[in-house]
Formats: C-alpha cells, sequence, structure tokens
C-alpha cells in the first residue's frame, strides 16, 4: 500500500454514499422501532449504541484484515471485485423488486426480537447482519482493493461515519418511524436500491477493466525459455 495522493472530496462522498445506500439505516431504523416498542428512552438508546458498534466493528475488521484474507485464502482482490459486484447487485434488486420478500425479512427481525432483553438482539439480529449483511461487508472488501494509504484511511472514516448515522437512525427509530411511514419507507428502500445498482454496476466494471488490463499484460510479456542444452 503506497501514500500516494490524498483523495479527492468526490472520492469520500461517493464511499460514504455507496455505504450509506447498502447499509439503508432509515429502513432497518423501521424495522429497529417495530421490535422496540415499549422500551423506555435509555434502553432503546442503548440498543442502538451496541447495534451500531458492532455493524462499525465489523466492518472495520473486514476493512483491516481484507488484504490477509485475501493471501490466506488464496485469492486475488480481482476476484473479490466480482464478487462483491454480484452480491451487491443481488441486494439492490431485492431493494428494488423484492417487496415481498423484504416484508418476511421484517417480520422475522421482529419475531427474533419478541422476549429478548435489548443486550440479546442488539448485536443479532441487529447489529449483524441487519446492518452490516453480507451486502455491507462484501462492499467493504471490494472497496479496499487497490486503494493508496490515504484512499484506505478515508474508507475507514467513512465507515466510522457511517456506524454514527446509523446510530441516530436507530435512537431516533420511533421519529423515523412516524416521519416516513409505509409508503415513505418503500420509496427511499426504493431508491437506496437504484444508488446500490450503480455501485454493483461499477464494481464489475472495474473488475472487468482490471482482468483486461490484466491478460493484455500477459499477452504482451515475452515468455522467457530456458537454452538447450
Amino acid at each position: 500500500m503506497h501514500l500516494g495522493p490524498a483523495p479527492t472530496l468526490a472520492f469520500a462522498v461517493g464511499v460514504a454514499t455507496s455505504l450509506f445506500s447498502i447499509i439503508n439505516p432509515p429502513s432497518s431504523a423501521i424495522v429497529f422501532a417495530g421490535a422496540t416498542t415499549g422500551m423506555t428512552k435509555k434502553e432503546l438508546r442503548a440498543c442502538a449504541r451496541k447495534a451500531s458498534m458492532t455493524a462499525g466493528l465489523a466492518m472495520l475488521v473486514c476493512a483491516l484484515i481484507g488484504q490477509f484474507l485475501f493471501s490466506f485464502f488464496g485469492f486475488t482482490a480481482l476476484a473479490m471485485r466480482f464478487v462483491g459486484g454480484v452480491l451487491v447487485f443481488r441486494s439492490a434488486l431485492h431493494m428494488l423488486y423484492g417487496d415481498e420478500e423484504q416484508d418476511r425479512s421484517m417480520a422475522t427481525e421482529r419475531a427474533q426480537a419478541v422476549d429478548k432483553q435489548a443486550s440479546d438482539f442488539a448485536i443479532i439480529p441487529f447489529g449483524i447482519p441487519l446492518l452490516a449483511g453480507p451486502g455491507t461487508i462484501s462492499t467493504v472488501m471490494g472497496m479496499i482493493v487497490g486503494l493508496s494509504l490515504l484512499e484506505y484511511l478515508a474508507v475507514l472514516g467513512a465507515i466510522i461515519v457511517n456506524a454514527w448515522v446509523c446510530y441516530l437512525f436507530l435512537a431516533h427509530s420511533p421519529k423515523v418511524l412516524t416521519k416516513l411511514g409505509p409508503i415513505g419507507g418503500k420509496v427511499l428502500t426504493k431508491l437506496m436500491g437504484l444508488i446500490l445498482a450503480a455501485v454493483a454496476t461499477q464494481f464489475l466494471i472495474n473488475g472487468v477493466k482490471e482482468l483486461t488490463l490484466d491478460l493484455h499484460t500477459q499477452i504482451r510479456t515475452p515468455q522467457v525459455t530456458a537454452p538447450a542444452p
């Protein structure tokens, strides 16, 4: 990892926006509000803090040890770009067209939270996988591929900012639920899905470009053969 130039504002905003789209805190807040009905304000905020910290730590761990995982399991960063693109695109399609599946998921999250204490369900299922699910993890690991040190730090900063934003949405989830309502929540989910589809497509485009460049380099590199005895 090299130092490189300072990341542009567009890069930092793009990373933060991409993470916001895949995490989708407003929709998560709606689920959270339904599952935490009857809690006191103090209990709700404690649960929101634990859930957002869990999601933030999960993303930070994946960002910090992602390169090690690439080496340990023997797959390339290019493979992660393609896998991340496919998984994120799948999540985007569900957000755009999978209303019924989303409703079943929300009902499942509520059912899991019934008759549990805040400390029981703040980490699972709210921190993981409601906030930091497979799509979120794939996005983070796809983002850290081929970055300079300063860009890498910008990604870590975007993770921390999004974890804080998640806490704000969850801590004020009753207000979010009241403001958005069922229709507003669905419209926002569609919008986040559209943005997420563009992010996934860019992942795949970058992967194809990198693969093409790699193949072109291998073709043009002359093969060195051992001299005949």
